[in-house]
């Protein structure tokens, strides 16, 4: 019932696009407009403990990422921002992130991945006492910086046309595949995603039942659904008992330093 609601769902946000291209004639428009209706999407299914908001992240030691469209925060983020402007965001309390794309190019796909790559440069610092409970390869890969993500409603790119691209980008950057994007989401078309290790708490079986390891694509026709099911999985999610904001306005201020 769930799959048949979202898929009601995506088939309306579909219209919306052709409606958003019959008003406005400007892609900056066409854009927000786009990301904002995604957003309502994520705000209205995603766990009543997160937030969506928009705008830029930065880490304790003063990484800071690009302007991102969509920010998943938790409760213990403080109260930097509105869900209609561009906000700060602190990584701390970031669940997870990524960009939307009207249609998706080789071109934007290349900006994509270099954003993807300065957002994974931030790292959380979880305080003393956090309480973490997930396996050790979810630990190491998305609770050091959280998982990133891209939606496309369409692209002018095949799945194996966005995963070549991809392992182009990495091998020209000179980083390595877990420091990029973790999952693309074509509407039109299907996802990719990195499995990581294949030891995460997602996995893509054979028919063999072997856990497959790094990019798997697959070609779906209900891809908002997998999304939120990928979503639902992969975020973070810990107790913190120290609050997030006190690192960055204490340390280094008028002599005081957090312990840590």
């Amino acid at each position: 019932m769930l799959k048949d609601k979202i898929a009601a769902v995506e088939l309306q946000m579909k219209a919306k696009l052709n409606e958003i291209r019959a008003t406005f004639a400007q892609s900056g428009d066409k854009g927000s407009s786009v990301e904002a209706s995604f957003g309502e999407f994520l705000r209205k299914y995603l766990p009543r403990r997160l937030e969506i908001g928009q705008g830029e992240i930065i880490d304790s030691r003063g990484k800071r990422s690009k302007q991102t469209d969509i920010v998943i925060v938790s409760e213990d983020h403080p109260f930097t921002f509105t869900p209609e402007l561009p906000g700060l965001f602190f990584v701390d309390g970031v669940c997870a992130a990524g960009e939307v794309k009207t249609v998706l190019t080789s071109q934007e796909l290349d900006v994509v991945l270099k954003n993807s790559c300065q957002f994974k440069r931030l790292k959380i610092e979880p305080g003393k006492g956090t309480m973490i409970c997930a396996n050790p390869s979810d630990i190491k890969r998305f609770y050091e910086c959280p998982p990133w993500f891209l939606v496309a409603f369409e692209s002018q790119l095949t799945l194996p046309n966005i995963l070549t691209e991809i392992d182009r980008f990495a091998i020209r950057a000179k980083v390595r595949s877990g420091k990029l994007v973790d999952a693309v989401f074509i509407l039109d078309r299907g996802w990719l995603i990195n499995f990581g290790d294949g030891e995460g708490s997602l996995q893509f079986r054979t028919p063999e039942g072997k856990s497959t390891v790094g990019w798997m694509w697959k070609e779906s026709d209900s891809v908002l659904f997998d999304l939120l099911g990928w979503l639902s999985i992969v975020i973070p999610r810990m107790v913190r008992f120290e609050p997030i904001l006190a690192r960055y306005i204490v340390q280094g201020e008028y002599g005081f330093f957090m312990d840590s």
